[in-house]
């Protein structure tokens, strides 16, 4: 079968990894698949370019900043001269989509990788999104039971629910370099490690993190902070206001997954999420989920059995759930690793990938 995939840009985020991933998997299983991005495949918008398998074919448009109406017809050339059974799209992409959709013979998927106010992304956005939905030339595929719920709230028709998926390399090993790099922040052996990994955005509020690591540090608990992710000045500006000196400020990453294989713990306190690629990473590698209850993160973590919940998204609320896991005796939290790994199982990628080849073979055009 042959299968496109379109988003944006391969900056560094959940939609570009799970993208990716995805793309991989499918050729895997023996699709002829590509990938079309609207940007450059320059440092900013091509993080995750090295990780695409050799057998994906990658086009980019070379789109500039800014409107573009030639970007639709470019689009459809491309998707057209490829002749693709599947056309799967990804965050804004759709927004350039309606020409291909009304001209091009295929079937139209679009994965809604957010609470579906939230993906549409304003009043056009929405528009678009309705127009194709409803009338079925698109397929909106949902990530997670609160993504289906936000999804049928929205548009008022239900959708195909998929669950993210993200395998973890059985040859994944912790490098010397991050292991000496994480043992310099560490006050004594048993100094607990936590990631907090998430692009730094309002939503994902690296600074409320840091203040609630304040907060904990001074009433003398033992950790850090390990804040990933590509950096936002203003955001970065508040984790430094915070002033606390157990967070360290890592950026950007590669090689995420040693970090999280490393960590006791993975942090996310989000005010709105879909199905957090790094939250599956982090239960993949044995990580305890400390995160507040938002989008599909509520149908994974299981407060007190494998993570805690804060009760809300407000600060005390995730200073409380943060507190509860540091609180935690040794062998508490191994057991409750082993209980991570075991709620890991249902999010492999391969798991993912079968089950978006059953929707595209039955889905009729």
């Amino acid at each position: 079968m042959k299968i496109i995939n379109v988003i944006p840009q391969l900056a560094s985020g959940g939609g570009e990894r799970f993208t990716i991933d995805l793309c991989n998997a499918l050729a895997l299983q023996g699709h002829d698949v590509s990938l079309i991005v609207f940007f450059p495949l320059n440092e900013h918008f091509g993080f995750y370019k090295d990780e695409l398998s050799d057998k994906v074919k990658l086009i980019s448009l070379n789109k500039k900043i800014g409107l573009d109406f030639t970007l639709a017809f470019r689009l459809r050339k491309v998707i057209q001269e490829i002749a693709p059974d599947i056309v799967n799209t990804h965050l804004r992409a759709i927004l350039y989509m309606p020409l291909s959709v009304l001209t091009i013979k295929a079937k139209f998927f679009h994965t809604v990788h957010n609470t579906a106010e939230v993906e549409a992304g304003g009043t056009v956005g929405g528009i678009l999104r309705k127009l194709f939905f409803k009338t079925g030339k698109v397929t909106p595929i949902t990530i997670s039971l609160e993504s289906l719920a936000s999804f049928e709230k929205y548009y008022g028709q239900t959708a195909p629910m998929i669950f993210n998926g993200r395998d973890i390399p059985e040859s994944l090993q912790i490098s010397d370099s991050v292991k000496q790099e994480i043992n310099e922040f560490k006050k004594t052996p048993a100094t607990k490690v936590l990631v907090h990994l998430a692009r730094y955005t309002e939503v994902k509020r690296q600074d409320l993190m840091a203040r609630v690591a304040k907060r904990l540090y001074d009433e003398g608990f033992d950790f850090i902070v390990l804040l990933i992710g590509r950096t936002d000045e203003k955001i970065l500006n508040g984790v430094r206001i915070a002033n606390c000196r157990v967070c360290h400020i890592l950026g950007e990453k590669k090689n995420p997954l040693e970090y999280l294989m490393a960590a006791d713990a993975f942090c996310l306190c989000s005010t709105y999420e879909g199905m957090p690629i790094s939250l599956i990473e982090a239960m993949g590698v044995g990580a305890i989920p400390v995160c507040t209850p938002v989008g599909g993160i509520v149908n994974v973590v299981k407060n007190g059995e494998n993570g805690f919940l804060a009760d809300d998204i407000s600060e005390d609320s995730f200073y409380e759930a943060m507190k509860k896991f540091l609180m935690l005796s040794e062998n508490d939290s191994q057991l409750m690793k082993k209980s991570v790994l075991k709620a890991y199982e249902p999010f492999t990628m391969r798991e993912c990938a079968s089950k978006y080849m059953e929707l595209y073979n039955k889905t009729k055009m």
